[in-house]
């Protein structure tokens, strides 16, 4: 069994095979970025020496709480990224994942191919010295161990033998360093002078008062009126630790790891018996060295470690690893058969799963009897008691006695089928999930999950851990899907992750393709010189709204890209889904299925037509764009204005005009939010001019008429 697994593993985390698809790391972390953007996370700009008052024994943190931060109250650093979703079968529900991404989700701007310090996670200091609480002095008889569990890889990118995890020992020193530069997040707007529509690149702006003023800050991109930038504020210190390092672990892949270990997590018990430690002010950190391809167009994030159940405490042993608690250790899954999420109207009993898998962890170390059940609630918050799961009831065995090959779904429930039919395309429902200690109903855990239906089909979770890319130039991509009834689609949803230097900023032709038998068949559409649009966020795709909407009957279809350039495309890759058999790609001419197991962030979208762009744009334009260009059927255009043309004072000065190729006017009338008919129009090119009456400016684009 033990083998059969370790193949299992061989199958799913190849990372570049001798094929022409390739998998890589993030060059950016979208959940941090849209964690921040949510909480409009400003940090303190004022100049300070940042001092930490010590905490008592215990220290205790499993990583089980919300957010993508550790916990302040624990920790002086935020660059681990709490998740739960980069690591396999952690000890219980989230880990800390260290990797070459900062605290904003960014590759670090030291990265390069050499070994470098990347993440740090450092505790408080803490109170080694005694038990203020019981005025009791801490000596080394009284077995003090630290203890944590660790996992190279996960689900992310292998951490070479030369990418270490490494964990120091500390005590204040008395000096202070400096310890960073704090920013503050500024807009677009504060800096504009009256008339102008944006500040070009390698322009130098101030911080504001309440910063060092003398930071100037150099524009490395456009800054427009609604964008927003976080810019140096004031340089932050510290008080100084002298580190020592007391455990390490080079990296390894996780096949290699589960089959030396015969674990998924491996538990490191650290003595502490040296009475330098025993201190007021110890202290203790994580990090890891991490390190780039060599080659540019493929330098991202890579060499994830996955650290759990950090313990440090007194009148422990080496043998100390229990813990009295029940808890749930892998996400939940969705209750649709294939799919993550699908349209309402394409829904009936075949996508109705029979069973979901349920993994969790008895943490003590004596069996537990545990009782399992689920409940539904609509979108307005009712419980459907008709689809209630009453419960599944049995024993759990210890988790710390299990080997791999014992790691097995606590429950398998029944998929209760609660999907009434809707002519609606988007309804969500919430499926609570809960465990707990039959002996002790405070013992337990409770687990959510949020069953999306929406106007795409979707294999993916929305979580990219790594991107799919794939060689040479004029490679192409199909992906597989399957409508139950006839339906239109209108376009494509898709996922792009960044690569240095934005290296994949290359044309793409987003494709449909019939079926054949189980494979791609004949081309039935290509919308040609497409690019990638970068969003910053969980689950923010971009959506390409075909020109042309097509009507596809019942059955198999396809969607995917040619690409026009040996790079790598970088699309979003979700490896706690598997749809490998859905994904084939092309590079001699003949259709090979995939050999990564995951889902492609790749989401055809059916239905009612799409009005406009559902991803905002990064910022307005610098000039005037059309959209769709051409026009759909039905001859409506959306005019998108451009920069500092948000406020509706400013947009009753604004007259749209329409020349013809031989300059002369056809139509004019004042601006208007609404889509602009032009179904009148012939077969041909025309100038859209839009004229600004205040500031006597002009600005135009192209508009092009198929008929």
């Amino acid at each position: 069994m033990k083998k059969f697994i370790i193949y299992l593993f061989i199958l799913i985390f190849p990372f570049v095979t001798f094929s022409q698809e390739y998998l890589t790391g993030l060059v950016g972390n979208p959940v941090i970025k849209s964690y921040l953007k949510k909480k409009n996370a400003i940090p303190q700009f004022k100049s300070y020496i940042k001092e930490y008052p010590p905490i008592s024994l215990p220290f205790f943190d499993d990583f089980s709480y919300p957010g993508v931060y550790p916990d302040t109250s624990l920790w002086i650093d935020n660059e681990a990224y709490v998740n739960s979703h980069f690591a396999i079968f952690p000890v219980n529900y989230g880990v800390a994942t260290f990797d070459v991404l900062d605290a904003n989700g960014d590759l670090y701007p030291e990265a390069g191919s050499f070994p470098f310090i990347a993440d740090h996670l450092t505790s408080y200091p803490i109170r080694l010295d005694s038990i203020i609480d019981e005025n009791y002095k801490i000596t080394p008889a009284d077995s003090i161990y630290f203890s944590f569990y660790y996992q190279p890889q996960g689900r992310g990118d292998i951490p070479l033998s030369y990418d270490s995890l490494v964990l120091d020992f500390g005590i204040y020193n008395g000096d202070t360093v400096f310890a960073w530069i704090d920013s503050v997040l500024v807009y677009g707007y504060e800096y504009l002078n009256p008339g102008e529509d944006y500040i070009p690149p390698l322009s130098k702006i101030q911080p504001p008062l309440a910063c060092d003023t003398s930071m100037w800050y150099t524009l490395l991109d456009t800054l427009f009126y609604n964008d927003s930038i976080m810019i140096p504020c004031d340089s932050v210190f510290v008080l100084d630790t002298e580190w020592a390092s007391v455990w390490s672990a080079e990296g390894d892949s996780i096949d290699v790891f589960i089959e030396e270990n015969d674990v998924y997590f491996k538990r490191v018990m650290i003595p502490v018996t040296d009475t330098a430690w025993l201190k007021k002010d110890f202290q203790f950190r994580f990090m890891n060295y991490g390190s780039l391809s060599v080659i540019n167009s493929w330098q991202s994030n890579t060499d994830q470690w996955n650290v759990d159940m950090v313990y440090l405490n007194i009148n422990r042993s080496k043998d100390d690893i229990y813990l009295r608690d029940i808890c749930f250790t892998e996400n939940s899954q969705s209750f649709i058969k294939d799919y993550y999420s699908m349209p309402f109207r394409q829904y009936d009993y075949y996508f109705q799963k029979d069973t979901i898998e349920i993994y969790a962890h008895n943490l003590d170390s004596a069996d537990h009897t545990c009782t399992y059940t689920y409940y539904v609630q609509n979108q307005e918050g009712d419980t459907l008691p008709a689809f209630h799961y009453d419960g599944f009831t049995g024993i759990m065995n210890p988790y710390f006695n299990q080997t791999i090959s014992e790691i097995q779904p606590f429950v398998k429930p029944p998929v209760n089928y609660f999907f009434t039919s809707t002519i609606e395309d988007s309804v969500k429902y919430r499926i609570s999930h809960v465990i707990y200690d039959a002996d002790s109903v405070t013992i337990g855990d409770t687990m959510v999950f949020h069953q999306q239906f929406s106007n795409y089909f979707a294999y993916d979770d929305g979580t990219a851990e790594v991107g799919y890319g794939l060689s040479p130039a004029g490679a192409k991509l199909a992906y597989k899907f399957n409508l139950e009834y006839p339906d239109t689609l209108r376009g494509v949803q898709m996922f792009f992750n960044k690569t240095m230097n934005n290296a994949n900023d290359r044309s793409i032709d987003i494709c449909v393709w019939n079926d054949d038998n189980g494979k791609p068949g004949y081309l039935i559409y290509a919308w040609e010189n497409r690019k990638p649009v970068f969003n910053n966020g969980f689950n923010v795709f971009h959506t390409y709204i075909f020109p042309e909407y097509l009507v596809l009957g019942a059955g198999m279809f396809y969607v995917g890209w040619i690409q026009s350039a040996n790079v790598n495309m970088n699309v979003g890759f979700d490896r706690n889904t598997n749809s490998r058999t859905k994904i084939f790609y092309n590079v001699n001419g003949t259709w090979i299925n995939s050999s990564f197991g995951g889902s492609l962030m790749v989401r055809p979208v059916v239905g009612k037509a799409l009005t406009g762009n559902i991803t905002a744009y990064k910022s307005q334009p610098a000039d005037l764009e059309i959209y769709p260009n051409p026009p759909a059927s039905n001859g409506l255009i959306s005019l998108i204005l451009p920069s500092g043309y948000s406020d509706p004072e400013k947009q009753k000065y604004l007259t749209v005009r329409i020349f013809d190729i031989c300059g002369k006017i056809i139509f004019s009338e004042p601006y208007s939010e609404k889509p602009l008919n032009v179904s009148i129009l012939k077969h041909g090119l025309y100038i859209v001019n839009l004229f600004d009456a205040s500031y006597t400016k002009n600005y135009s684009a192209k508009l092009l008429i198929f008929k």
